[in-house]
């Protein structure tokens, strides 16, 4: 197993990784419990350890292969859906919810069955039977916001997400690696600058807490760090892992953006509470979800 030169060099980037993630969690939480008295595990330090099981929880499954790699993305996407339903307040109906886990799973075994005809047409069929269900249910009150957020949340957690299937078929556990560390990279990259330099606001309206240091200091580190994971897409330029940096670190912060925007909508802080320190699944892995399907076309364009 160790044999392999991606898996060894992504366990010692791994390894560093968390080594300066832990260095940044040591100073910055001194610093913060000197401001404002804080006793107990921090939120910095809950972030940590959770961020510890997470990245393993994914890579090792993505590392093993088919089978037990869709298993967790079949799971994963089972979860964002009914945490994304609770945030919006989809419930009213049970017909939605079944809409919703029929439709997510038909994506889904489209997906692993490799069917492009299912694959590709699925919108159309998730579209036209979300908009009947108002008249089947015979109701108009909320019809309008009630389907639409069934339809975002079954395209969004359903579809999209099930291009992490596509990406690991076609480019291997590299193209995993690749794409979900600097997504990580980015966002931590995009928290620690800012928490540490970040003085003007990106899009107050949208996320209070975002800046546009942290922005474009998530922008550069994302860049730098896809030369380093040039050994996960050994077929790529250096320019061309560049290219896809650039392109993983915009397309996540708004993918972060997107969520920001529904938690205010609904006026929650969290989309959940199952990550201790990041909130819900969405918190942690909206941000990959958008990323996916651009990133796994422009591997194609740029081969």
């Amino acid at each position: 197993m160790f044999n392999d030169p991606i898996l060894k060099h992504t366990l010692i980037t791994l390894g560093i990784l968390f080594g300066v993630i832990l260095i940044l969690t040591f100073y910055l939480d001194i610093k913060k419990r000197k401001e404002q008295k804080i006793k107990g595990l921090g939120e910095l330090w809950l972030r940590y350890i959770t961020f510890l099981f997470i990245a393993p929880a994914f890579l090792i499954p993505a590392y093993l292969g088919k089978p037990v790699f869709n298993f967790l993305i079949v799971a994963m996407a089972a979860l964002y859906l009914k945490e994304f339903f609770n945030l919006a307040k989809v419930w009213q109906h049970k017909v939605y919810r079944w809409e919703g886990r029929i439709f997510t799973i038909l994506v889904l075994l489209g997906t692993l069955a490799e069917n492009k005809f299912i694959f590709f047409r699925i919108p159309i069929l998730v579209i036209m039977c979300v908009l009947a269900t108002p008249v089947f249910l015979r109701t108009v009150q909320d019809a309008v916001r009630q389907t639409a957020i069934a339809i975002v949340g079954i395209l969004y957690f359903g579809w999209m997400f099930s291009y992490a299937i596509f990406l690991r078929d076609n480019f291997g556990f590299g193209g995993i690696v690749f794409v979900c560390f600097l997504v990580t990279i980015d966002d931590l990259a995009c928290f620690w600058v800012g928490k540490m330099i970040g003085r003007h606001k990106l899009i107050p309206e949208i996320s209070p807490n975002k800046t546009i240091e942290g922005s474009l200091g998530g922008i550069i580190i994302t860049v730098i760090f896809s030369f380093l994971l040039k050994y996960a897409l050994p077929d790529y330029s250096y320019f061309k892992c560049a290219a896809l940096g650039l392109a993983i670190s915009i397309m996540g912060q708004i993918g972060d953006l997107i969520l920001s925007v529904i938690k205010r909508d609904m006026q929650v802080k969290d989309s959940g509470k199952m990550l201790p320190g990041h909130g819900g699944m969405l918190d942690r892995f909206t941000s990959w979800i958008f990323t996916l399907p651009i990133v796994y076309y422009l591997l194609y364009l740029l081969k």
